[in-house]
């Protein structure tokens, strides 16, 4: 099992990337997408299936560490 964070600057972005997961990556487990209050959208994954690192720099958005972005948004 493999947990990541990416933001996205769009949603259409954010949505291509979870189609790509899903359909090209054959990912299965649980996909959330939501908007950030700065405008752009996280997708987190937690998905059955590891990913190699490659596979996830083909996509638009950009990975990022999940513990800080709750710490942002919590606002400390």
């Amino acid at each position: 099992m493999q947990s990541f964070a990416m933001v996205f600057d769009t949603e259409e972005a954010l949505r291509q990337g979870a189609r790509r997961l899903v359909g090209k990556f054959g990912v299965t487990g649980e996909i959330e997408m939501r908007p950030l209050p700065s405008g752009k959208w996280l997708l987190e994954v937690s998905s059955e299936k590891d990913l190699r690192d490659t596979a996830l720099e083909k996509l638009e958005g950009q990975r990022i560490d999940t513990a800080t972005q709750e710490l942002r948004e919590a606002g400390t």
